[in-house]
């Protein structure tokens, strides 16, 4: 169904617009009533700070005690991937989730000021499974890859090039996260959403499960 068959279809209408450069607000929301999605990603962020403050500590004490750097050096060079190329990964993951569903015109976007990233698939209409695919492809794809890297690398000095590769990407996927809760705190509503990049909006629309 393209967007414009379901603009037509009598049998969904529109119950949401979002812009994208109000997407904060209305995930806080969104998360904040929710309890399914929202736990798997509060889990996902407790656990990836925990890891970054336990593994912190051990990649300091050896310089506190011989004034040994090299962990702190695979540290620094984590944190200058994860909020860089780490970034750049994220969103070219979700555009090749966005191919698999069978979007087409894919653009990117970004707001600095609120260091927020995304992908619209422009006019392309997306079920919830659909969806779904596309919200989690990052978070699942940089999180087995990472701890795989720590896994790996554990007695040495590279498992802390990955260790603020998994903390704090899981605080990237806050807003995929939000917009799964969105799909989710409507259960008796089959909700389908698509892009207008020109408008920088995203629309959802709906059909009454009876």
């Amino acid at each position: 169904m393209t967007y414009k068959e379901l603009k037509q279809n009598s049998d969904f209408s529109e119950i949401a617009v979002l812009e994208h450069k109000n997407l904060k607000e209305m995930l806080v929301k969104e998360i904040t009533d929710n309890s399914g999605w929202s736990r798997v990603a509060n889990m996902y962020q407790i656990t990836g700070v925990l890891a970054f403050v336990l593994g912190g500590f051990k990649a300091f004490m050896p310089f506190f005690v011989h004034r040994e750097a090299q962990y702190l050096i695979w540290l620094s060079y984590g944190l200058l991937f994860t909020f860089s190329f780490l970034i750049v990964f994220h969103e070219l993951v979700h555009a090749a989730a966005y191919k698999l569903v069978g979007a087409k015109e894919l653009s990117f976007g970004m707001d600095l000021k609120k260091f927020m990233f995304w992908v619209m698939a422009d006019k392309q209409v997306l079920n919830y499974e659909q969806f779904k695919k596309v919200a989690l492809a990052p978070a699942v794809i940089v999180a087995v890859l990472s701890i795989f890297g720590m896994v790996i690398f554990y007695t040495q000095p590279y498992f802390f090039f990955f260790l603020p590769i998994f903390a704090f990407h899981s605080l990237f996927c806050a807003g995929d996260f939000g917009l799964l809760c969105f799909f989710q705190n409507r259960p008796e509503q089959e909700i389908v959403t698509y892009d207008i990049k020109i408008e920088g909006k995203t629309y959802f629309y709906a059909k009454q499960n009876i």
